[in-house]
């Protein structure tokens, strides 16, 4: 007991800093969105506006800066038909090794690199680094030998090592994943060897009797060049949005908040050996590891012996000079064209890789077979053989882009960095050394390498590509058990204690194996303890299940069998049965020891850290996304204020903030999240046994939906939602109940229902219960749901509309004639009363045009949505005539008014809707979808992921042209709201 007992009083001991603000383990961004004020959304406008300031002025000092570095490196091949070879006394392989050198000392300079730049403001290191090669550069003249040349060329490289993942880190700092790709190839493009071929062809025209050789007033000029621009980016060039000189407060923190979707880190500075190791034992790192080698041993060769391989083809030196220009064109050419199909062409990049590798692999074989006297032909092959640059960027640099893409968390993308720079390094090092001295001028062995080069890489990327698509189809193919006693394959097989659950199982394979569903109606394996009880027998094929009986009973989908048993212990203790130590279990073992100090005044003070710590994420980083609004947030001044006082709603607000982290890839919490869900669903089932119920009961109920509607929005929030609709109906708001949290529980769970209908309209719901309070004001704009209560009343009644009604009904059957005219009038009414519809905007928000916007684009979407009820009926031409207008009419408004709208959740269903409107056009579908995958990098919210399954089974089943299919309801239940 002494130990745990040691933790807790190391737990509990007070830490001003750690109570006081944001744990130091966030990220910087996150702190900075924290502490920030609020500001209007940001509109599609002011982004682009932003997006084009920061294109001016960051990727310009970026470009200068990495073209600088490698005009250092580059200005040996020249230097050398000016005559360095001579005047240094270099003979047999001591050029080659000049050129290796650089790359040893990058291998070097790499590990205390990776080291520094966790700790240091990359710009700032990046930019003190870049004076440093740059006073080596002004030092290559002194040198009177080939020791002195290696000694600088390998600091040189020590300080060069950092360019590539601090130019990086600095890029996905301030830029969108899909931004990335084109900006990496505009600043590591190779501009370098256009810069100094102009520069030795200008010192070409140095008179042989000046003091100095040519190539030492090449180095001086470079160097000098370098070192100027370095101090200039020691002060302006900016490490983050947050510090970025041109821009204002408004524009860092819409910075901020655009890259917060690429849920990668920003500026963490925490040093994490698990995210290390992660990257270690990754197989795609070392794929392009090698492939980084392989494609590297050209750039080495070329970098260091290109201005001698013209040369000897019988060119002076000016003219070489002149010559070697264009190879640096090619290979800028060759990065846009090459990044741009990247960019455009989604998910086939390692495609696009494997076909720009043939470019070179042409003009090595042009180079090797062509005769020396084929001037010509020889020239186009030494040009062809610099677009190698082109997969060069598309796989690396662009992000580093397969890598950066891919990785998130900062201390993991640093050694991934780390790992792939080495391969480069590697292969720059084996480069100049297959040009070989007794080979010259022909050097058939390093144009023979080029060849193989190019081919090995064509061989990786397409291992790469079938690695990823299979882990890709893992992800989708598979689901996570949640039940009591999961166990995988593997472990159960070899006997081990499973720690990771039954994670990857198929429907068949759970078939087999005689595991039933789970909690959540995904496939887990039962307890032994429940083999002998009487189960429900479920056949082959999974279908839903129908909630409708249920509606006003409580079904606790998401408790463990062991709720229901009389010996259920109290709802205040844990059962912590197979549950490592960690913080939470010194919390339940020592609950008295962990309050925060009281005297600190803060409301958070008197909880454990653990809990204040995911309250304060809810405040800051769920809560304000929650509204349109942050002067009229319920989620802020309601549901937060009643949860410091109310246990078992607490527990849900903590469970569902430890769900959003999880989701948004930081899986400390996940343990605690379940552990708190199931603690509120054992104190909120105590609570309507005793017949309590209060406020803080449905908000409870409230909590639980919305947790399951962001974690996988599986039918369980459904239950979640009816048992908060028949509480709502059970226990009217009472003189001692807050109307004001009534009036929000009535929103948010009849908006809810009515929306998530329209997923599956068949779904019905108790007289009374989808209705407004009678003070409510019907045309006022909510700032939850982004619409008037008047318009979710009419897409309920939409909903209600039949839809197998006969195109021309029999003249016999005057019962039904009678009732198709009953919905014609009806239809008709609805459509009038869409196209007169008034939303007025609140009060405190009477300049909010983007809130009117939102309500105008879900006015169109009800529009589009009873086009949709009614396509195949009696009454659609009705409707077209009350709308004046047809439904593609509807389509193009629609989209036309969300172009210019943020990626908020609220226009999911605008999306679904438009996403099962029989869309034919490709531009259309690809809005919706861009749209909704935009919408799901943001917060990863179980709901858009269903909605775009939803709406990519939708254009199958329009594809197809199978209306039987799209009528099936497959993806019901889906919260819309």
């Amino acid at each position: 007991m002494k130990q745990p007992e040691a933790a807790a009083r190391r737990l509990s001991a007070p830490d001003e800093s750690a109570k006081m603000s944001i744990s130091k383990e966030i990220d910087g961004a996150a702190n900075y969105l924290a502490q920030t004020s609020s500001y209007p959304p940001m509109t599609p406008e002011v982004e682009k506006k932003l997006l084009r300031k920061i294109d001016w002025i960051l990727v310009p000092m970026l470009l200068l800066t990495a073209t600088l570095g490698a005009v250092d490196k580059v200005a040996l091949s020249t230097a050398a038909i000016y005559g360095l070879e001579e005047d240094l006394h270099l003979v047999g392989q001591d050029y080659s090794w000049a050129g290796s050198i650089l790359s040893i000392g990058s291998i070097v300079g790499m590990w205390p690199s990776s080291f520094l730049v966790q700790r240091l403001p990359s710009a700032k290191y990046l930019s003190s680094c870049s004076l440093g090669w740059s006073c080596m550069a002004l030092l290559i003249p002194a040198c009177k030998n080939w020791s002195g040349l290696m000694a600088i060329r390998f600091f040189m490289g020590c300080l060069e090592a950092i360019i590539v993942p601090s130019i990086s880190l600095i890029v996905a700092g301030f830029y969108k994943k899909s931004e990335q790709p084109p900006r990496n190839a505009i600043v590591f493009a190779a501009f370098s060897s256009v810069i100094n071929g102009f520069l030795s062809w200008l010192v070409g025209h140095v008179p042989d009797s000046a003091p100095l050789a040519i190539w030492q007033y090449l180095y001086l000029i470079v160097g000098s060049i370098s070192a100027l621009w370095s101090i200039i980016a020691i002060i302006f060039l900016p490490d983050s949005p947050m510090n970025a000189f041109f821009l204002t407060d408004q524009e860092k923190y819409y910075a901020v908040q655009r890259v917060a979707e690429n849920r990668t880190g920003i500026i963490n500075k925490e040093w994490k050996w698990n995210q290390a190791l992660e990257a270690a034992i990754d197989p795609k790192t070392w794929i392009l590891f090698f492939f980084n080698i392989a494609i590297n041993i050209p750039n080495g060769g070329l970098t260091t012996f290109s201005g001698i391989i013209i040369d000897n083809l019988g060119f002076s030196a000016v003219n070489t000079s002149l010559l070697n220009m264009p190879t640096g064109i090619m290979s800028t050419l060759a990065a846009f064209v090459f990044s741009w199909l990247a960019a455009r062409w989604t998910g086939r990049r390692c495609l696009v890789t494997m076909i720009a590798c043939c470019l070179p692999i042409i003009g090595s074989a042009l180079v090797y077979s062509l005769p020396r006297t084929n001037i010509g032909g020889q020239m186009v092959g030494i040009y062809l053989l610099y677009t190698y640059f082109g997969p060069y960027v598309v796989a690396n640099k662009t992000g580093i882009s397969m890598a950066q893409a891919n990785t998130a968390g900062h201390t993991k993308k640093t050694v991934q960095y780390s790992i792939l720079y080495i391969g480069y390094a590697v292969g720059n090092l084996i480069g100049p050394q297959t040009f070989r001295a007794n080979q010259a001028p022909a050097y058939t062995g390093g144009f023979i390498a080029m060849l193989v080069c190019y081919c090995i890489c064509v061989v990786l990327m397409a291992v790469y590509w079938i690695l990823v698509v299979k882990l890709n189809g893992r992800l989708l193919g598979h689901v996570r058990c949640t039940e009591e006693l999961p166990i995988c394959r593997r472990c159960e097989r070899l006997g081990l204690h499973c720690e990771r659950g039954l994670q990857l199982l198929f429907q068949e394979d759970a078939v087999q194996r005689g595991i039933s569903f789970g909690r959540k109606g995904t496939r887990s394996k039962q307890p032994d303890s429940a083999k002998d009880r009487t189960v429900l027998k479920y056949n082959d094929v999974f279908y839903g299940v129908p909630l409708n009986a249920y509606t006003g009973r409580w079904i606790f989908l998401n408790s463990t069998s062991s709720d229901f048993m009389e010996s259920s212990s109290d709802s205040d203790e844990l059962d912590t049965d197979g549950i490592e130590p960690d913080l939470l279990s010194v919390f339940v073992q020592f609950p008295d020891t962990m309050p925060l100090d009281k005297g600190l005044g803060h409301p958070l003070a008197t909880y454990s850290h653990l809990e204040s710590y995911l309250i304060d994420y809810f405040i800051h980083g769920i809560g304000p996304n929650c509204s349109l609004s942050p002067i009229e947030n319920p989620y802020i001044t309601l549901i937060t204020p009643l949860a410091l006082s109310h246990k078992t709603l607490r527990d849900a607000l903590i469970s569902a903030a430890g769900n959003q982290l999880r989701l948004l890839g930081d899986t400390r919490f996940s343990k605690e999240a379940l552990i708190y869900k199931e603690r509120a669903l054992k104190g909120l089932q105590q609570e309507i046994e005793l017949g309590s119920i209060s406020d803080g009961a449905i908000a409870t109920v409230l909590m639980l939906c919305f947790h399951d509607i962001s974690d996988e929005c599986a039918p369980s929030w459904v239950t979640h939602l009816q048992g908060g609709l028949d509480l709502l109906y059970r226990f009217p708001c009472t003189p001692t109940a807050n109307y004001s949290l009534r009036r929000f529980f009535n929103m948010y769970f009849v908006a809810h229902a009515i929306m998530s209908r329209t997923a599956t309209p068949q779904v019905c719901h108790a007289n009374g219960m989808l209705s407004w309070a009678d003070n409510d004001n019907l045309d006022e704009i909510d700032t939850i749901m982004g619409c008037s209560r008047r318009l979710m009343l009419l897409i309920n009644e939409i909903s209600e509309l039949p839809v197998d009604t006969c195109t021309t009904p029999s003249s016999t059957a005057s019962s039904e004639d009678e009732s198709v005219d009953i919905h014609l009038s009806e239809a008709a009414r609805i459509a009038t009363a869409l196209t007169n519809i008034q939303q007025f905007l609140p009060q405190h928000s009477s300049d909010r045009n983007d809130l009117a916007r939102i309500a105008e684009a879900k006015r169109l979407a009800a529009m589009i949505y009873l086009f949709n009820r009614t396509d195949g009926t009696t009454y659609y031409t009705d409707v077209m005539t009350e709308t004046k207008a047809d439904k593609n009419t509807f389509i193009n408004a629609l989209i036309n008014v969300m172009t210019h709208l943020p990626d908020r959740a609220t226009l999911l269903w605008p999306l679904y809707i438009l996403g099962h409107a029989s869309l034919e056009d490709e531009d259309h579908r690809r809005f919706v979808l861009d749209r909704l995958e935009r919408m799901q990098r943001t917060r990863n919210l179980g709901s858009v992921r269903r909605a775009r399954m939803a709406v990519k089974y939708a254009f199958r089943v329009v594809d197809v042209r199978s209306t039987a299919m799209m009528r099936a309801s497959k993806f019901g239940y889906i919260s819309l709201a």
